[in-house]
């Protein structure tokens, strides 16, 4: 999110997700989505093996997350009633899951309940093993696409395809990984809100949430009793047994107890999955709804229709493809014979080695680090370097004097609205040594998040030059910026911080303190490099559940503001801003080597913006990270943050 925050600040982060399009974060918080139905990144990937034979499933309290909260939200009348009704339901949860399990597999329980002789081959939907492969056309990112769904009990792979991007994802219950491969062909593991995101999302459209095997031989959900609606509907909450935040209210027909939509928080919003023309396949036995569409916050709609059903999946291995961090169409110049940080202990780099990967930087008096890549062999101008996007971003007049092409649609995740953005394909982009054949951009305005620049700015580089490459940025003054090939270093010995990624960003764990040592629990951070004008964001949801206002600020201290302004859509329109109290951290701490930073400069938002993961309390900025030298090693899913005093060639 390439944020910028003086007396007004902007940001440049983007997301998109493949269930709404691309999960697009803007720089100083950009992402954008890239799956079909399933959220990327880093969704929802790491729980324990979770075959456990013979664990029941019991019922619990009513989720606590921030989502279920405002959903249960009504009058003090109706808050009333509904107490009234969850003390009714809430020993009934089996009731509802039966009546639901009739419903999916009709036949094949009707004659387990019956006793029926022959019931073994029809009872392994919902007690053994349920498998199937479904297929058809549908509509995604403003494109006709084909899809195909294959499972097997809580294993699937999910593919949609259309004429310019493809995506595939999928879960390996062997290996217990969800993952994620993108139109480049890069496949990485999805972590935290993209895993939860993609098994509840999946299971529930498949049934298989429902059957004997998921509740109770695996144990696997959690389910509770949240309301009756208005509308005949039945809702329950469904989330991941250990410790899962994301949750999915699933809305039941009181007269069917078929779902007719679904309901997920995730990256930063709300997707509703609508249910219709139910269909019963093998022979009555299993019930599969033959359209699916998902809304998401901003109204954009993806459509799927089912045509083809057969009762055994043709996939052999539900594993992701061995190839996992270089795309086919990402590409780095290696020299074995010069290696960096191979030294016990040494974080210098040799500039004769390293000055073939130097990348071109343009100065700006921002908090901002621009580069200056090479689109189609032409120089177009700056773009910011920017951990917060999730993708490219091109401004819509260059695109337009290189007369890239135009294709789909995507709603891109700003501060705190989502703008609606074209996409445009490029042959070639390079920066440094690196090269991105048929690089795919968000076309989007940023010229106004930089300042102190003497060019626009054209675009962003956002997590596509990350993701295969290890990117080593200078501090001070006379940056430098090196792109190196993927185990260029290696330098087991630095201080290297663990990281996850969520909708292609990264995010790292720090503990930190207010007035009185108020906080000092481990808490995850976005990593937002676009993000000028603060050392630390926390997003509005963090503020109020950790009373972050009081323990930053005296009571009787005056709030001081900052607006946080965002980029906007094609065309220039749809830009965002939010309203930021001023404040200080005394510290913050890393999890690793513990390293700890003292008297930060921190904004506490007020809004639902800079609010990506449900894991997360805010971001870490641009004034921080341009403050020292970092290296991002995202193959190697870790990064090394250098002491601020500490000089690269020491």
């Amino acid at each position: 999110m390439t944020t910028l925050v003086v007396s007004s600040s902007t940001s440049s982060s983007f997301l998109f997700s493949k269930r709404e399009g691309p999960r697009g974060r803007l720089g100083g918080g950009m992402c954008f989505p890239l799956r079909k139905g399933t959220p990327r990144t880093t969704l929802p990937r790491r729980h324990h093996h979770h075959h456990r034979n013979n664990r029941k499933r019991t019922t619990t309290s009513i989720p606590r997350a921030a989502f279920l909260r405002d959903f249960l939200k009504a009058s003090s009348k109706n808050r009333k009633e509904e107490s009234g009704a969850v003390e009714l339901f809430e020993g009934e949860v089996n009731e509802i899951l039966e009546s639901a399990r009739v419903a999916v597999f009709p036949t094949a329980e009707e004659k387990m309940m019956s006793g029926d002789a022959e019931a073994s081959s029809s009872t392994r939907f919902n007690s053994g093993f349920h498998q199937g492969e479904i297929w058809g056309n549908g509509e995604h990112l403003g494109m006709d696409v084909r899809w195909k769904l294959a499972y097997a009990n809580e294993n699937f792979i999910d593919e949609c395809v259309n004429p310019h991007l493809a995506y595939v994802s999928g879960f390996d219950a062997e290996r217990n990984e969800v993952w994620e491969t993108d139109f480049s062909g890069y496949t990485q593991t999805l972590d935290l809100d993209d895993r939860e995101a993609a098994l509840l999302a999946t299971w529930i459209r498949t049934g298989y949430w429902v059957s004997r095997d998921c509740l109770e031989t695996k144990g696997l959900l959690e389910v509770t009793y949240v309301k009756d609606t208005n509308e005949n509907e039945r809702v329950v909450a469904v989330k991941l047994k250990d410790d899962g935040l994301i949750v999915a209210n699933v809305f039941l027909c009181k007269e069917t107890y078929l779902p007719k939509k679904v309901q997920i928080k995730c990256c930063g919003s709300v997707e509703t999955w609508k249910y219709s023309r139910w269909k019963a396949y093998q022979h009555g036995q299993f019930m599969f709804a033959e359209t699916c569409e998902i809304i998401g916050s901003s109204g954009s709609t993806q459509r799927f229709d089912a045509q083809g059903y057969r009762a055994k999946s043709s996939s052999k291995t539900f594993s992701s493809p061995e190839k996992r961090f270089d795309g086919e169409l990402i590409s780095i110049e290696n020299d074995d014979d010069n290696r960096v940080g191979e030294s016990s202990g040494s974080s210098s780099s040799s500039s004769s080695s390293s000055s073939k990967y130097n990348v071109e930087v343009v100065k700006c008096s921002s908090d901002h680090v621009l580069v200056r890549p090479y689109i189609n062999g032409r120089d177009v101008g700056p773009f910011i370097l920017d951990t917060g996007a999730s993708g490219l971003v091109l401004d819509q007049r260059v695109a337009d004097d290189l007369d890239l092409a135009t294709f789909g649609e995507v709603h891109v995740s700003g501060i705190s609205t989502k703008v609606k953005c074209a996409f445009r394909r490029a042959k070639e982009l390079k920066i440094g040594k690196l090269k991105i054949e048929k690089p795919v951009f968000m076309q989007m305005d940023a010229s106004g998040v930089v300042s102190g620049c003497s060019e626009r700015v054209a675009g962003i580089i956002g997590f596509d030059a990350f993701k295969s490459s290890i990117v080593d940025v200078s501090s001070g003054n006379d940056k430098t910026v090196h792109i190196y090939p993927r185990g260029y270093f290696d330098a087991n010995d630095w201080p290297w911080q663990n990281v996850s990624i969520v909708s292609n960003v990264p995010h790292l764990k720090a503990r930190f303190s207010g007035k009185g040592n108020h906080q000092t629990k481990l808490r995850m951070f976005m990593v937002d490099s676009g993000a000028g004008g603060a050392d630390v964001i926390f997003h509005g949801r963090a503020v109020e559940s950790l009373d972050l206002e009081n323990a930053l600020l005296s009571k009787n201290e005056v709030r001081r503001t900052s607006t946080v302004r965002g980029v906007s859509g094609s065309g220039g329109g749809g830009g965002c801003a939010e309203k930021c109290v001023k404040a200080t951290l005394d510290w913050i701490e890393f999890e690793n080597e513990g390293m700890r930073v003292q008297e930060l400069k921190t904004l506490l938002a007020n809004g639902s913006g800079f609010d990506l993961s449900e894991f997360g309390v805010g971001m870490v900025c641009a004034n921080f990270l341009n403050s020292r030298r970092v290296v991002y090693d995202m193959p190697n899913r870790r990064m090394c943050l250098f002491e601020e005093e500490k000089k690269p060639n020491d």
